[in-house]
């Protein structure tokens, strides 16, 4: 008989299951919401595997530098808005004025925030348990591996 491992279901993470990421280092806090940036994620994927196609190239042969990971984070911010924000909440222009959500004004916000949040921004959306229901899911899931493995 084979065994069910239907329980795993719950690890899944959908394309349109939606996340909230709160910009705690920017004045008022404003709150991202947006899809996994992931292979459920299609347009998405696609574009990054058609870009990680070159990298990959250049990588292999061995002339990857500073400039080419710095161009691949640029690429994320131009693809961000497109394909993985969805809307803010809380978001304030250099005037104090209520931004609109929309393409250009994420992009805007994206390419003004230094690199070490935009990482952190980035990181979060790629992480598929920022997506869980239960954060605490996943650590069930690997105690439970975890004691059939002892």
């Amino acid at each position: 008989m084979t065994a069910d491992f239907s329980h795993l279901k719950k690890l899944s993470v959908g394309a349109a299951k939606t996340a909230r990421y709160q910009l705690i280092e920017v004045e008022g806090e404003p709150t991202l919401i947006g899809v996994f940036a992931g292979e459920t994620n299609k347009p998405y994927f696609n574009a990054v595997v058609k870009r990680s196609t070159r990298s990959a190239r250049k990588l292999r042969a061995g002339k990857m530098t500073a400039k080419e990971l710095e161009d691949g984070r640029n690429h994320d911010r131009e693809i961000f808005p497109k394909f993985v924000f969805k809307g803010w909440e809380d978001m304030f222009d250099s005037a104090g004025n209520q931004a609109e959500f929309s393409e250009q004004n994420c992009f805007a916000l994206l390419s003004a925030l230094p690199d070490y949040l935009f990482d952190d921004v980035r990181n979060f959306f790629t992480n598929p348990e920022s997506f869980l229901d239960d954060p605490e899911e996943l650590s069930d899931a690997e105690d439970a591996v975890d004691l059939g493995n002892s």
